[in-house]
């Protein structure tokens, strides 16, 4: 069965940014064959090498880290979303297992205030509101927050869109003028990097006082 748009839902489109991945697949530029550095680094000299040379390489350089240091010296930070396959917790973190352990992040910087936060607001390390709650917002302040470059689901400028068009405000304070801020802020405050606590504390007493 076909059917119209329902304006009610979010619009599961390709954006510009997935449409982009076929250039990068098929790009010349693209890395196909693993690479060994013959210059000094910097000078961007390299030579190609085969997967078994690459992978023995590796294996071998591990295995030393692991003699010589241990394996609390060898450090995996794991990677999500579309490296999370094969630079993931599971793929990675069996084989490390497998000789011994290794040493791991907790948290990641990305989003650590706001698991914090919500552990402080909430009392739990997940929670908060749908993305359609912004409907119900009259304000919005997006802090050092880019959703058009940083948030991977293509629900949330929907919905920052449709609250904008109802007439909710939507400040961005970031010292950047970000493609979010051109585009969905009504005001941009480009405050100095690392003064965010400082306008956090004042704006906090003008709201207690």
């Amino acid at each position: 069965r076909i059917e119209t748009d329902n304006d009610n839902e979010p619009q599961l489109r390709a954006c510009s940014r997935g449409r982009a991945y076929r250039q990068r697949v098929y790009s010349k530029e693209r890395l196909k064959y693993p690479l060994r550095r013959v210059g000094e680094r910097g000078e961007g000299k390299f030579e190609r090498v085969s997967w078994d040379e690459a992978l023995n390489h590796v294996a071998t350089k591990i295995l030393e880290i692991k003699e010589k240091y241990g394996n609390s010296a060898i450090l995996f930070v794991p990677g999500g979303g579309n490296q999370g396959m094969l630079h993931g917790v599971t793929p990675v973190g069996l084989m490390l297992n497998q000789i011994g352990g290794y040493t791991r992040m907790w948290g990641i910087p990305s989003y650590e205030g706001a698991l914090f936060a919500s552990m402080a607001t909430y009392g739990t390390m997940m929670s908060g509101n749908a993305r359609e709650d912004f409907l119900n917002s009259k304000l919005i302040i997006m802090w050092g927050w880019n959703p058009a470059n940083t948030v991977w689901d293509p629900g949330t400028s929907l919905w920052l869109a449709k609250a904008r068009e109802q007439g909710t405000k939507i400040i961005a304070i970031d010292p950047i003028f970000t493609d979010s801020a051109a585009v969905l802020a009504d005001e941009w405050i480009p405050i100095r990097p690392g003064t965010d606590t400082a306008m956090l504390l004042a704006m906090a007493y003008v709201i207690i006082t």
